[in-house]
């Protein structure tokens, strides 16, 4: 009898422990604590928030976000603090420490990004610069860009000057103080503020064509990567699946429509 009891034990310490083992530890995901409407806001909405929530329930993930100023973000993955970062576009210098979906050629898979977005030329109506969609042209004053974003490097390697800053409405105040002639800038509050705000909708010129349009990523630390490739992968795959649903595809038309 002392035997079975025992035998019992065991049978439902084991069990215990298999079903803890089962339960996935949550991935530690971090995201800009800036506003890029409609895909990531501060307080954890927007549509890439809920496409990632959606793969959770999908396949039995678990994901905890949250919002940091952005080269925190970059500096935490580098080091192995957080699991991954996501609105990340692609760059050789991020591949060094972080892992992005590729294809079997080893090119970059595009069609598991979680969003794309665009960076757009923005110029002080008041200045002589100038841009032909290649160069800048007339420009004395170092370009404005998004702390940390690659859309500064983009510009480093073009001989440029850059000065980083955390806010588009930083960014549209010294241009209309004369403090800078240039900023280039994602988000569509950058387009919207210029369109609609009286401040700078008539001191402010948009170029129609983009700077660079850029496919943004969940991408995770390499370290992540080493410790489960399959969960990585599975976690692509159901991006790339749920962006392309029709259910998703009626948030994203809704989204552009407000």
């Amino acid at each position: 009898m002392k035997t079975f009891r025992l035998v019992a034990i065991i049978f439902l310490i084991s069990l215990h422990m298999s079903v803890f083992a089962e339960v996935r530890t949550p991935l530690k995901l971090c995201f800009e604590d800036a506003a890029q409407r409609p895909w990531t806001m501060p307080d954890g909405s927007g549509l890439n928030i809920e496409l990632l929530r959606k793969v959770e329930l999908q396949i039995g993930e678990r994901f905890e976000l949250s919002a940091k100023p952005w080269k925190r973000c970059l500096e935490e993955v580098k080091h192995g603090v957080i699991d991954g970062y996501f609105g990340a576009a692609y760059s050789e210098e991020r591949q060094i420490f972080s892992v992005f979906p590729s294809l079997a050629d080893g090119q970059l898979d595009t069609a598991s990004a979680l969003n794309e977005d665009v960076a757009r030329v923005f110029i002080d109506k008041n200045s002589a610069a100038r841009w032909d969609g290649k160069r800048f042209r007339g420009v004395s004053q170092a370009i404005l860009v998004q702390r940390g974003y690659l859309v500064g490097d983009i510009l480093r390697e073009q001989g440029e000057k850059i000065r980083e800053i955390r806010q588009i409405d930083e960014a549209f105040d010294l241009l209309i103080k004369q403090r800078a002639e240039v900023a280039i800038l994602q988000g569509i509050d950058a387009y919207f503020l210029t369109r609609h705000d009286q401040r700078y909708k008539d001191r402010i010129e948009i170029y129609a064509s983009p700077f660079v349009n850029l496919p943004m990523f969940l991408a995770f630390s390499r370290t992540a990567y080493t410790r489960d490739a399959n969960r990585i992968q599975a976690i692509w795959a159901a991006i790339k699946t749920i962006r392309q649903s029709s259910s998703y595809q009626l948030l994203l038309e809704a989204a552009s429509q407000r």
